[in-house]
């Protein structure tokens, strides 16, 4: 839900000294003001990092862009708690990051450097390997590394990316294997399920908000009569915190997220996820709808 200034202002304000400037005899005038609101953090960071420098950590140069303009360590800070806040919830942050991350010409196929990977989750391939191949939706896409591997065994997939560089993306990966995708560019609140509609439902490190009854619904009615869920994801641990955005969470939370679904198998593990980088506590599900 989006926040508004309260209507009384804190009593504590960033004042403008007075001062005359040597040679030019122009005096500012004393000013007054309020902390920007969360709207006002979160239009001007992705404005900002829509036109972001290329290269580098995109935050850490937004936080000298800001220090740059005279703001505090302690408002910085704050504003990057909107930021990491807000990215859970407003599609358009993740859209524009990965709009930049699939847009970048130099790839290397290693998920260390690029930062994705490239080949299919084997674990969503061992999943399904004795499933007969229907209908498949792929949630958080990207460019198309699992739908590919699906629609190469057999499976009409679509898969949804709020992203559109990621749609571009998997389109051209699925020309080069020599497959079919439907790729659609929505986000999950828009995305329109269906019922009863999908013989199964991926979701490979998809920030999917499954933290939310009702959005956990949605996949179960979207879903045919034993219709299948293999999801793959971080847990959110206190050694090993997830920001909101990635919608990790902590152990044993993923199981009771769907706990109206038949579990098939689960497992929580430390190990190195398909996106490389060091370990991490992972979850992998497969569950049936019942």
């Amino acid at each position: 839900m989006t926040k508004t200034m309260p209507s009384k202002l804190p009593a504590v304000f960033l004042l403008a000294l007075t001062f005359l400037l040597l040679g030019g005899g122009a005096v500012l005038a004393l000013q007054t003001q309020a902390p920007a609101n969360d709207d006002q953090v979160w239009k001007e960071f992705i404005t900002w990092f829509k036109t972001a420098p290329a290269g580098g950590d995109p935050f850490r140069l937004y936080g000298e862009e800001l220090a740059k303009q005279g703001l505090t360590k302690e408002e910085i800070g704050r504003r990057f708690g909107v930021i990491t806040r807000l990215f859970a919830t407003r599609p358009e942050g993740a859209e524009v990051f990965y709009d930049r991350t699939f847009s970048r010409p130099a790839l290397t196929g290693r998920p260390e450097v690029d930062g994705f990977a490239s080949g299919p989750s084997e674990f969503l391939v061992g999943a399904v390997k004795e499933v007969r191949p229907g209908r498949a939706l792929d949630l958080g896409m990207g460019q198309g590394r699992n739908a590919v591997a699906l629609a190469t065994k057999g499976w009409t997939v679509t898969g949804v990316d709020v992203s559109g560089e990621a749609v571009a993306a998997a389109a051209r990966n699925a020309d080069k294997a020599g497959v079919k995708i439907k790729g659609i560019k929505s986000d999950y609140a828009s995305f329109d399920f269906g019922r009863e509609s999908w013989d199964l439902v991926a979701m490979i490190f998809a920030w999917a908000p499954i933290d939310e009854p009702a959005f956990v619904e949605r996949v179960r009615a979207c879903l045919k009569p034993g219709g299948l869920v293999v999801l793959e994801n971080f847990v959110s641990t206190p050694e090993r915190p997830r920001p909101p955005m990635v919608r990790a969470l902590p152990p044993g939370g993923t199981r009771a997220a769907f706990a109206g679904f038949e579990i098939v198998s689960y497992e929580e593990l430390t190990g190195t996820g398909d996106w490389g980088g060091p370990d991490s506590d992972l979850v992998r599900m497969v569950a049936r709808k019942r």
